[in-house]
């Protein structure tokens, strides 16, 4: 399976909708800043995956996540039949989608991060973006230096064969 710039196809691993084609945003790290407006601009490498439309969400480790729109429209349908297993489901889904922002990139490729999202990841100016593949994940760049620089002898220790890659 080789990977289309713009697409990739998702087999078994997604059981929800295993035969949709896959938005690919893209790969690596990038420093953007925030201007004085909230507004973060989208490395240019990263644009054609979000052209259709973004869904800005609070993430995992005071982060935010850009999803393309059908990424996180695919993710929901994954998420909410979990809702009603425990409070703590109901809540993460609560949280997830009501803080989500539906956007498009604007003529600049800016995207607008709101207040509280800005406030929930600790976001002022300096920003990391990195790219995940199917999706965007943003830090604010010292919570971001700090977490790569705890975590980078666990990556370094972490063997191959544990994630099921085999050299």
């Amino acid at each position: 399976m080789g990977l289309d710039p713009r697409r990739w196809r998702v087999t078994d691993a997604d059981p929800v909708d295993s035969e949709r084609e896959r938005a690919f945003v893209g790969y690596g790290t990038h420093r953007p800043k925030l201007d004085d407006k909230g507004r973060l601009t989208i490395p240019a490498r990263f644009r054609p995956g979000l052209a259709d439309g973004v869904v800005v969400c609070g993430w995992f480790t005071n982060t935010l996540s850009v999803f393309p729109e059908d990424e996180f429209d695919a993710l929901v349908r994954r998420v909410r039949p979990t809702a009603n297993l425990s409070e703590r489901h109901m809540a993460f889904f609560r949280l997830l989608v009501s803080g989500a922002e539906v956007q498009q990139l604007d003529s600049q490729g800016r995207i607008s991060i709101p207040a509280s999202q800005r406030k929930y990841a600790g976001l002022d100016k300096d920003c990391v973006v990195n790219g995940l593949g199917e999706r965007l994940e943003v830090w604010d760049a010292g919570a971001w230096d700090r977490y790569s620089e705890e975590n980078l002898p666990v990556f370094s220790e972490m063997e191959g064969t544990s994630l099921g890659i085999e050299f």
